[in-house]
């Protein structure tokens, strides 16, 4: 299967959405989500079916279509120059029809004659409202209905019956107007709706037009020209000069720079970047000028990644739009059939068949879907899209909304809540055997040499700092996960093992003594074993991030409960979780248990778990809870075990993508009562006759402005919980 991204144009409202996506998964084995806020579809096809068979059917149900083939495009906005045209013959149209209403309610009746408001009816009726009746044609043939339906049925309604007296030379009053503001205010709102959205969809914009199209490229001559990103490629090395924006990903070469990558993470401090260390495309570049290796260009940069995220994340959907969508499938055919009995119980009961008609046409205009099928989309838009500009990636939708009702938030604590920087504190003797601090750390460096934990990392960073330059030949080694590693060297068994309280049984006795007094200080413990006797203890310790305090309590203030999760000693971690005001704790959990003790948690707790962590070694808790939570360290796996990346690596993001999450639920609360209530007040006032036609379709137009408006009020600046 092959996903394909395509622009969609010609959708009206929410279920022209599904439309498009009925004629899509008529093609055999295709299935697809169509995102009518977005615009865009995403498809999955088959290898045999090709991409023109699939604009080919989006053709054949009324739409437009262009496949976006590169991340670069995903905001790139189509003019609708006919769509445009249209419009504005249209308003060319409506005017003098528009202009003579206020002298009818001044009781001036020098109205525009019959004819002349049919000439200016009739190309606004044939020409301009053709794409309402051809996307009306087209969701009737695939047995479904949308807003082109009800506009359709209205507007011809009454353009037919003012026609019909016209022909006829009958008494009675002509409704050519009405026909004709309909039209004109309803592709009015489409367009003011469309710069709303496209208003609200800006934030991929904005990531996008950060990296610069060329670059300083080094030649064969060892001169940097100035070439077009399409001819960079990865091993190229590239200059960087001071203010300049980085044009790729890469590795500096030679240089020193300070260079802010406040619009990839959103932390406004700049980091100081030297020979080794990354660069990202779309950051600023300080005082120095950099030469860096090119390993990544265009759609491969981080840049790219990020915007492809948000652009699959705003256009995905939310559990609640499920129910949105089985009401609005529903909706449209139970309005004909109100407008229907409006129409007979007007002609039938009062009889007055014009009256019934004009009531049937402001009930028709008046309940387009539109309110209702943008209420959920647009705030998923800007909600991610302003956790984007925060550097807090969301995945999708579902991942924003079980976010917003969790109950429970599981912390990792090594490299989570701990800046996963371990060092090596004391080297302790616990055995008769000949083994000072530098044999035993020898030993140990030796078993860790080919490891990457960090426990690994600070065993052998304190052998180097000790001048242990020979390491002992380890044979037949193993690793146990969870457990520790193995190996003989000189024909003896080590290995060096997390602690456990089977060591005080089989040791000596200054182990109890000594282990009592290093966990009070919360340092993690390892033991190195001969034959399986203990050695040596070793204590480790780890610094808090400088944020963690803070951020547990702003947990609190949510009404979240944290919980520590950790392979660590349970003295260990008591010490730790009592500095950061963490009463639940579960320690020497292995690896593979953390995923356990998530749906344990999860299942004490229905309202649902968040669980953070690295995205590394955390990934099957990750994928365990309700939503998993990456640090940015572990950005590669993490985008695929999390439905939350934290670019900033700050752990005040947890509650800054909670509060996110839960303002973006409210707002989509908010305009579904919108919508709803805006129905269930207007439908009785257009039957009952207190709503013209053409007020109507202007208070239609203004209920779709309202629910874009309201979502957009999430770019406010919220205060901290």
């Amino acid at each position: 299967m092959t996903e394909h991204l395509f622009k969609i144009t010609g959708l009206r409202c929410a279920n022209c959405a599904n439309t498009a996506r009925k004629a899509l998964e008529q093609i055999r084995d295709v299935s697809a989500e169509v995102n009518f806020a977005t615009e865009e579809a995403i498809v999955r096809a088959p290898d045999h079916v090709g991409v023109a068979q699939i604009i080919e059917a989006i053709k054949a149900a009324g739409y437009g279509a262009t496949e976006i083939r590169d991340d670069l495009d995903v905001a790139a906005a189509e003019t609708d120059t006919l769509g445009r045209a249209r419009f504005w013959l249209a308003v060319v149209c409506a005017l003098p029809l528009v202009l003579q209403m206020p002298l009818g309610l001044l009781g001036m009746h020098d109205h525009l004659s019959a004819t002349w408001q049919l000439i200016l009816a009739t190309p606004v009726q044939v020409w301009v409202a053709w794409p309402f009746y051809r996307g009306a044609w087209h969701a009737l043939k695939l047995r479904t209905s949308n807003m082109d339906v009800l506009i359709s049925l209205g507007t011809l309604a009454a353009y037919s019956y003012s026609l019909v007296l016209w022909w006829t030379d009958s008494p009675g009053d002509v409704y050519f107007e009405a026909s004709v503001v309909v039209i004109t205010l309803v592709m009015a709102g489409k367009i003011l709706e469309h710069r709303a959205k496209q208003s609200s969809a800006s934030a991929i914009t904005r990531l996008l037009h950060l990296a610069p199209k060329t670059a300083w490229q080094l030649t064969a001559s060892g001169e940097f020209v100035s070439v077009p990103l399409a001819d960079v490629r990865p091993g190229d090395q590239v200059r960087i000069m001071s203010g300049e924006s980085v044009p790729v990903d890469g590795i500096v070469v030679t240089g020193q720079s300070a260079v802010s990558e406040a619009m990839l993470t959103g932390e406004p401090a700049p980091v100081e970047k030297a020979e080794g260390d990354k660069v990202y495309a779309g950051t600023l570049n300080g005082d120095g000028t950099l030469i860096c290796r090119v390993t990544g260009v265009g759609r491969s940069t981080v840049l790219a990644g990020i915007a492809r995220l948000v652009s699959q994340a705003q256009g995905s959907r939310a559990p609640v739009q499920a129910l949105v969508d089985r009401v609005s499938a529903w909706f449209v055919p139970m309005v004909v059939l109100i407008a229907l009995l409006t129409l007979l119980y007007g002609g039938l009961l009062l009889t007055d068949w014009q009256t019934g008609l004009v009531r049937a046409v402001a009930v028709l205009v008046i309940s387009c879907p539109c309110a209702l099928g943008l209420a959920t989309p647009t705030a998923i838009m800007v909600g991610i899209g302003e956790g984007a500009r925060q550097g807090i990636l969301v995945r999708d939708a579902d991942a924003l909304q079980r976010a917003a009702s969790a109950a429970v938030v599981v912390f990792d604590k090594t490299g989570t809540l701990t800046q996963g920087q371990v060092r090596l504190t004391d080297v302790v003797n616990v055995s008769a055997g000949p083994f000072d601090r530098m044999q035993a750390l020898a030993l140990a460096a030796a078993l860790e040499a080919g490891s990457a934990h960090p426990i690994a990392h600070a065993v052998r960073a304190a052998a180097d700092e000790s001048a242990i330059s020979a390491l002992p030949s380890v044979s037949n080694f193993r690793t146990e996960a969870g457990v520790g590693v193995f190996g003989q060297i000189d024909g003896v068994c080590y290995g060096l093992e997390r602690w456990t309280n089977q060591f005080v049984q089989g040791g000596a006795d200054t182990i109890t003594t000594t282990t009592s007094e290093l966990m009070g200080e919360g340092k993690s413990l390892s033991v190195l074993t001969y034959d399986g006797l203990p050695a040596a203890l070793l204590a480790f310790s780890d610094t808090l991030r400088p944020d963690a305090i803070e951020a547990i309590k702003r947990l609190n203030r949510q009404g979240l409960t944290p919980v520590m999760l950790t392979g660590d000693q349970p003295e260990a971690a008591r010490v730790v979780a009592a500095q950061l005001g963490i009463d639940d704790v579960h320690a020497g959990i292995m690896p593979a248990g953390k995923a356990g003790v998530v749906s344990q948690l999860m299942m004490a707790h229905p309202a649902g778990a968040i669980m953070v962590g690295d995205g590394i070694n955390d990934a099957p808790a990750l994928a365990s809870a309700s939503v998993g939570v990456a640090m940015g360290s572990g950005m590669d796996i993490a985008m695929e075990s999390a439905g939350i990346v934290l670019m900033h690596n700050r752990l005040t993001g947890v509650p800054e993508a909670v509060s996110l999450s839960r303002r973006t639920l409210s707002k989509i609360r908010q305009n579904l009562f919108l919508a709803f209530i805006y129905n269930v007040l207007a439908i009785p006032l257009a039957v009952s006759g207190a709503l013209s036609p053409v007020i109507a379709g202007a208070a239609m137009a203004c209920s779709s402005i309202s629910v874009v408006g309201n979502s957009l009020l999430l770019r406010r600046k919220q205060q901290k919980d």
